[in-house]
């Protein structure tokens, strides 16, 4: 089974599977092992069958429920993943931190963070030291918007694996959050010391550059990452921002930019207000002024920063009266609007969880 899972033949690795399994007796070591194979080949319902059978002939065995847990949290069977938990199988002192940390990741999933947060912190409590449970309670309090907490979580995380980028990532994510770009870029200029191609770390980097005005910074970060395949979308809007705040000429770079954010971001507001001012320092009123109705009238409504421009664009251009009703608008909604740029980039970063 392997060596077909191996050279992609999955028909033969699935006769290879089948006639394991109907073997009368098969050793605990081969199930496991042969689960964990299927498992990392992301082969989660074929895996699930073999720790299901490795349940079933050896119902003692808390290795057996953890992975069969495993597999059906990967197959979002939540409820399942519960019941194999849950059953009443002896642990060690080092698998009941184990146990509590998949149990984290299901009531998570299930929509009860609370529960979460308790068996998160259970096992970060009980083994400090694993990776795996200081980078899953960290991340945890950034998906609950809790940057302070989750800064302190990952970074004793860092002091067990100083070493390691995903650690040291969550820890950057973190910093940016809290309202402290400089230390964002301070922990990204050390991952990539450690890994000097590690696209989210330069992402990140350019991101915490360009909210801190290193614009020079921002647009050689932005650069070596969109002439990448499957860079994300909102570094080429960085890359025009930091471009335009730098006074660039390079309009045909500066659109080109925009027009890919745009289309792939529909509710990117400040690609809009980057548009427009494109267009305006190219003299082009008329663009810069479509650009700002696109963003209010179908973009983001409620973006107040789009009426403020919109409004003196209007005025510029002698339209009094549509320059009032703009100015009127923005009047109206300007304090429901507390966001930041940064901020608008941390979700982004970091989206809403669901």
């Amino acid at each position: 089974m392997d060596r077909a899972l191996a050279e992609g033949h999955p028909e033969q690795a699935q006769k290879a599977l089948s006639e394991l399994l109907e073997r009368p007796h098969v050793e605990l070591e081969v199930l496991l092992a042969c689960g964990a194979r299927l498992a990392d080949k992301e082969r989660f319902e074929p895996a699930r069958a073999v720790f299901g059978r490795a349940v079933e002939e050896y119902p003692r065995s808390f290795e057996a429920h953890y992975n069969l847990a495993l597999a059906d949290i990967a197959l979002q069977r939540f409820d399942e993943a519960r019941a194999a938990l849950d059953a009443p199988v002896g642990t060690s002192k080092d698998q009941q931190p184990a146990r509590e940390y998949l149990r984290g990741k299901i009531h998570e999933a299930k929509g009860e963070p609370a529960l979460a947060e308790r068996s998160f912190s259970a096992a970060f409590s009980a083994a400090p030291e694993q990776e795996n449970y200081a980078l899953d309670l960290g991340m945890f309090y950034l998906r609950q918007r809790n940057p302070v907490k989750a800064r302190e979580i990952l970074a004793a995380g860092v002091k067990y694996h100083p070493d390691s980028v995903y650690l040291l990532l969550g820890m950057a994510l973190a910093e940016y959050l809290d309202n402290d770009p400089p230390g964002a870029a301070t922990t990204c200029i050390r991952i990539l010391a450690i890994e000097p191609r590690f696209g989210p770390a330069q992402l990140l980097l350019a991101v915490a550059h360009y909210t801190t005005g290193e614009n020079e910074k921002c647009v050689k970060e932005s650069a070596a990452v969109i002439g990448r395949p499957g860079a994300p979308p909102y570094l080429y809007y960085l890359h025009a921002a930091s471009l335009l705040k730098l006074g660039s000429r390079d309009y045909g770079a500066i659109l080109a930019d925009l027009e890919t954010a745009t289309r792939s971001m529909k509710d990117c507001s400040y690609c809009y207000i980057a548009l427009s001012k494109a267009h305006q320092d190219m003299g082009n009123e008329r663009a810069a002024i479509a650009d700002l109705e696109t963003l209010v009238g179908q973009v983001d409504p409620g973006f107040p920063n789009g009426w403020y421009r919109l409004a003196n664009l209007y005025q510029h251009a002698g339209r009094t009266a549509d320059a009032a009703r703009a100015l009127e608008k923005f009047e109206r909604i300007k304090t429901a609007q507390t966001s930041s740029e940064a901020e608008y980039l941390g979700k982004f970063l970091l989206p809403e969880s669901k």
